[in-house]
């Protein structure tokens, strides 16, 4: 099996360490030389990943092509491109439909839309894939978990959870900012960070993700639990997320129902 990334972005660069990682069965992995710092870094690390200038050698040595572009890049790339029937096609693109790829990758018959996100890397992404595939989705249970879309609409609401990736850390980011200006040093900072964030899996596990039980149980009545969540509530902030989830998939929905 030959694989080929189309881009080499932080999250194909993931996917690729934690295939490496996994031990899986893959002949050769092909990548682009545009992203010099990434491919620099993923051919250090084996002996199965192959650097082309043209993105058209990538497609021509692979029998799957992932596709980590930028949606305008991508549209503009996958035009030039020539691509077999044989090929499978997966594509990293939030906002290019099955559809529009299957004209951008003509004849191929064969694509899948995933969403892996950068911790694959180390085993741990929890992969959105659309149509189910069953070699795609072996791959990526290689690298975490998969989750299979039952349709477009379905597929576009599971991928506004991954929009969220940067707000979660800008939130631990200013409770660090809070430790910090208080004369907490770094070190006591991430360690109390880092433990808290690990230990709240582990409840929400014990709960079996429960989350509105978890929310009772980890409030005391008239404490500070209690009272921060009410503050937070009375400023509707959680009433905003909410509000700009259903946005990006707007957003979402739009460039896919094209």
């Amino acid at each position: 099996m030959k694989l080929g990334f189309i881009g080499t972005g932080t999250i194909a660069t993931s996917v690729i360490e934690g295939l490496l990682k996994s031990k899986a069965k893959i002949g050769q992995i092909n990548i682009s030389t545009r992203s010099y710092k990434n491919s620099i870094k993923l051919r250090k690390k084996s002996k199965k990943i192959r650097a082309y200038s043209e993105n058209q050698d990538i497609i021509d040595n692979s029998s799957i092509v992932f596709i980590g572009l930028l949606p305008k890049v991508a549209s503009k790339e996958l035009k030039i491109c020539q691509f077999k029937k044989s090929q499978t096609i997966v594509s990293f693109v939030s906002t290019l439909n099955i559809k529009s790829l299957k004209k951008l990758c003509n004849p191929v018959k064969k694509i899948v839309k995933a969403a892996p996100l950068p911790m694959a890397s180390d085993g741990l992404s929890p992969t959105i894939i659309y149509p189910n595939h069953k070699l795609i989705k072996s791959l990526f249970e290689l690298t975490g978990s998969v989750i299979v879309a039952k349709n477009e609409n379905q597929n576009n609401h599971l991928w506004v959870m991954s929009s969220f990736m940067a707000t979660y850390a800008s939130i631990i980011n200013l409770l660090k900012k809070y430790l910090l200006k208080n004369k907490v040093n770094n070190e006591d900072a991430n360690k109390y960070l880092n433990i808290f964030l690990t230990g709240m899996l582990f409840e929400f596990n014990h709960q079996n993700f429960d989350l509105n039980k978890s929310i009772k149980s980890l409030q005391t009545r008239g404490g500070i639990n209690e009272e921060l969540l009410k503050r937070l509530q009375k400023d509707k902030f959680f009433k905003k997320i909410d509000i700009n989830l259903k946005k990006i998939f707007l957003r979402l929905k739009k460039a896919n129902d094209k």
